[in-house]
């Protein structure tokens, strides 16, 4: 055997161990995360709640074109938004959240809170279980009420764990990415749009929920970002219990049945359904 084609061997033995190398460090960790979460799942049920505040951005880097027209159309929105106080309450298998009465709101309007509601994206109260999401939706047939029936969803995130990781009060919380898949109809045909979306949870508490539709993460959602809104944790207790409200007494239907009325509707009114 030739010397050069020993040496080209022994390159090859070595950067082959240094690329095996560079992937178990960024394994490592999420295979101990994994392992972490079995562990804690098996010894014990988590409750408890947990509170959250919301930051509503207005700058063009996280904003699209269209986001911002409607910020600046309403600029008590961030000041409003700040004074919001949102709650979870969760065990290991269901959660409900929503939004708390705070000092601070009392002496803002009405109108203007709904407003910041809707631009912070929260609606009203909402349920998560083992497989779907839960949200009051309207049912056309009956009016525009707000809370016709009860919609549930899956949102399936498709989320990237990364092995990057941040201090958030005592806890560890690991950085995971992903996309919110939204699908609707525009010119007589379904279209599917992605937003991205970022999440820090916690292994430690190993609950799959977090704020507002955040989900499916092997651990408490710390905090959640999208579409210029961040929800983050002010704090936690882990109380042993929680205080959820069972689903109102209302017709559930998925998104697909749910699209399917509507069209119904929108054909006996001889109205367009784009």
């Amino acid at each position: 055997m030739s010397v050069i084609l020993l040496l080209n061997i022994v390159g090859y033995l070595f950067n082959r161990i240094q690329n095996f190398k560079m992937k178990l460090r960024h394994i490592f960790p999420l295979l101990i995360l994994v392992f972490m979460v079995k562990v804690k799942s098996n010894a014990q049920e988590v409750a408890g709640h947990a509170h959250y505040a919301v930051l509503r951005s207005t700058d063009s880097i996280n904003n699209s074109p269209a986001d911002l027209s409607v910020i600046n159309a309403y600029p008590f929105v961030p000041k409003v938004a700040a004074m919001m106080r949102f709650k979870l309450e969760f065990t290991t298998t269901n959660s409900m959240f929503n939004r708390v009465k705070t000092k601070e709101l009392e002496k803002v309007s009405n109108e203007d809170i709904k407003t910041t509601e809707t631009l912070v994206g929260y609606r009203d109260t909402s349920w998560h279980d083992a497989s779907y999401f839960y949200s009051f939706d309207r049912d056309l047939r009956k009016g525009p009420g707000r809370k016709g029936l009860i919609l549930k969803t899956r949102n399936n995130f498709d989320w990237k764990i990364s092995d990057e990781t941040k201090k958030i009060g005592e806890f560890t919380c690991y950085k995971a990415k992903g996309d919110r898949v939204i699908s609707y109809r525009e010119g007589g045909e379904y279209k599917i749009r992605k937003t991205p979306v970022i999440a820090w949870f916690c292994p430690e508490i190993p609950v799959t929920f977090g704020p507002v539709f955040a989900r499916d993460l092997p651990g408490l959602i710390f905090e959640f970002q999208y579409d210029g809104i961040v929800y983050g944790l002010t704090d936690i207790n882990l109380t042993g219990k929680a205080d959820i409200a069972p689903l109102p007494n209302k017709e559930i239907l998925t998104k697909e049945q749910w699209r399917e009325r509507l069209y119904k509707l929108a054909k006996e009114l001889n109205v367009p359904y784009q």
